[in-house]
C-alpha cells in the first residue's frame, strides 16, 4: 500500500472513531457503566457514532474530487473505500439499535419489542426513518435488478436518510442536553456538514462550481456489438493522458442525461476523443440513437492507470475483450513516445478472430515501435491465456510492471498467479470502475 493511500485510510479510520473520545469525556451515560444494561446501552451508542461518522465520509468518496482520488491511486480505487466504508457504517448503524434493544433483555420483553416504534418522540423518529429508509435502500440494491438510472436515482436517497439520522443525532436528549458546547457537539455538527456537502456537492454542486467540456458527437459507427464514437471539443479539448477514462453525459432525446464512464480509446495528444463501447447493458444498447452533431458533456479525466509513469521497468499488458479499450490509447501513445524504451508486451485475449478491436491500429504500433510486442490470444484455438504464457516473455518477472484490464475472472486469476509468483502488489495495475 502506498504511503499517501495508508494516510488516507489512518485519516479514515482516525475520524471515524474520535467520536468514541468524545463520547468518553462528555457523554452523560459514559461513567455510569456499571452493569450489563448499561453496557450494552453503550456499545449501542458507540456503533451509531461511528456508523454515522463512515456514513458521513462515504459522501465526501463518492464525490469524485481530484485530490481524494490521487491519495488512493486512482478513482476506482477510491470506489472500492467507499463500498468498504459504506458496508461498516451499515453493519454498525444496523448494531446501533439492536444494542439498545438488548438492554432490555431479559427483564422486560415487552419494551423491547416495542422500543423501534415510532412514537411520541420525534428526535426516537427521526432515527426509525433513517433506519427503515438505508435497509429498504440496500435491499433494493442487493436484490433487485435495475437500470443504472432508477439505481442511481434511488442511491440520491441516502442523503435524505442522512439528514433524517442527523436530526435524531443534534435532537436526541443526550446532544441536545448534555452535550451543549462541548467538543462533541461541535465535532458532531462538523462530521455532519461533511456529509451532507459530500451529497450536496455530487448532486448539485459541482456540475455548478466546475463547468465540463463540451464536445459534439462527430461520427458513430456500430456494428452487431460494438459502437466507435469520435467526438470533437466544441471549444476547448480535454486534456488527458492514455490509459484514463472520463464520464460522458449524452444530450439526446432518447438518452438519459446520467453520466457513464467511458475508456478512452484515443491517444493523449489529440484532438478528438474516441470511444470504442461494447452493447453490454441498458443503456450501451441505446446507443444507436446518438447522431452527429449532439451535444456531449465529458468530466474527468479520471484514472491512474498510465505506463507513462514508469519508464524504467519493463511493461506486459493484459487485456480481455473490450478491456482492451484503454490499451488502444496506450499503444497510439507509445508510438510517438520516443522517450521510452522498454520492451512492452500486449496479450490480447478474445474468443475468436472476429471479437478483436483495433487489430490495425496494435499492429501499426507493433510495425514502428521494436520494443512494443503484440500478442493476440484466440481462447477458442489457444486455450485460456495463463499466467505461464504471459512470465515467458519476462525478462526479470519480478520487476516488471503489469497492467490489466478486463472481465474479472482473467484479471482475478492472473493477479492471483502473478501474486503466487512472488510479484508485489505495486507492480500490478489494474482498471476496475464499474458503477454496477
Amino acid at each position: 500500500m502506498k504511503i499517501k493511500t495508508l494516510l488516507g485510510w489512518l485519516v479514515i479510520l482516525g475520524l471515524s472513531f474520535l467520536p468514541i473520545y468524545f463520547w468518553w469525556q462528555f457523554g452523560p451515560d459514559a461513567q455510569n457503566i456499571t452493569n450489563y444494561a448499561s453496557f450494552v446501552h453503550a456499545l449501542g451508542q458507540i456503533f451509531g457514532l461511528i456508523g454515522m461518522t463512515m456514513f458521513a465520509l462515504t459522501f465526501i468518496l463518492s464525490s469524485r474530487i481530484s485530490w481524494i482520488e490521487d491519495v488512493f491511486g486512482g478513482l476506482d480505487k477510491v470506489y472500492v473505500t467507499h463500498g468498504i466504508l459504506g458496508g461498516t457504517a451499515l453493519i454498525l448503524i444496523l448494531a446501533h439499535p439492536i444494542f439498545l434493544v438488548l438492554k432490555f433483555i431479559p427483564e422486560n420483553f415487552k419494551l423491547a419489542a416495542t422500543y423501534l416504534l415510532p412514537g411520541a418522540y420525534w428526535n426516537v423518529n427521526f432515527g426509525i426513518i433513517s433506519l427503515l429508509g438505508m435497509i429498504a435502500l440496500i435491499f433494493i440494491t442487493l436484490y433487485t435488478k435495475m437500470k443504472y438510472q432508477r439505481w442511481k436515482f434511488t442511491h440520491e436517497f441516502f442523503g435524505l436518510i442522512f439528514f433524517f439520522a442527523a436530526l435524531h443525532i443534534l435532537l436526541i436528549r443526550g446532544v441536545a442536553i448534555s452535550y451543549i458546547f462541548t467538543g462533541y457537539l461541535i465535532y458532531a455538527y462538523v462530521i455532519l456538514a461533511i456529509g451532507l456537502f459530500g451529497f450536496s456537492y455530487s448532486l448539485f454542486l459541482k456540475n455548478r462550481l466546475f463547468q465540463n467540456a463540451v464536445y459534439l458527437v462527430q461520427s458513430v459507427i456500430h456494428n452487431e456489438n460494438l459502437y466507435e464514437i469520435i467526438l470533437k471539443p466544441k471549444n476547448k479539448a480535454l486534456t488527458y493522458s492514455a490509459g484514463q477514462f472520463i464520464f460522458v453525459r449524452f444530450y439526446n432525446e432518447h438518452l438519459s442525461k446520467e453520466a457513464h464512464p467511458f475508456s478512452i480509446a484515443s491517444k493523449s495528444d489529440g484532438y478528438h476523443i474516441i470511444l470504442i463501447v461494447k452493447k453490454l447493458g441498458d443503456f450501451t444498447n441505446e446507443l444507436h440513437q446518438i447522431k452527429a452533431g449532439d451535444k456531449v458533456t465529458v468530466e474527468g479525466p479520471y484514472g491512474r492507470f498510465m505506463y507513462q509513469q514508469h519508464p524504467k521497468h519493463d511493461q506486459i499488458w493484459i487485456a480481455g475483450g473490450i478491456g482492451i479499450t484503454p490499451f488502444l490509447g496506450m499503444a497510439q501513445d507509445l508510438e510517438k513516445n520516443e522517450k521510452f524504451t522498454n520492451p512492452i508486451t500486449l496479450f490480447y485475449a478474445v474468443k475468436n478472430k472476429n471479437e478483436l478491436v483495433g487489430e490495425n491500429v496494435l499492429k501499426r504500433v507493433a510495425k514502428n515501435r521494436q520494443n512494443f510486442c503484440y500478442v493476440p490470444w484466440l481462447s477458442e484455438t489457444q486455450g485460456r491465456l495463463t499466467v505461464d504464457k504471459i512470465i515467458a516473455k519476462c525478462s526479470n518477472i519480478k520487476n516488471t510492471k503489469y497492467f490489466l484490464c478486463g472481465p474479472p475472472q482473467l484479471k482475478n486469476a492472473i493477479i492471483n498467479a502473478l501474486l503466487k509468483l512472488g510479484v508485489s502488489k505495486k507492480n500490478i495495475n489494474e482498471e476496475a470502475f464499474d458503477l454496477l
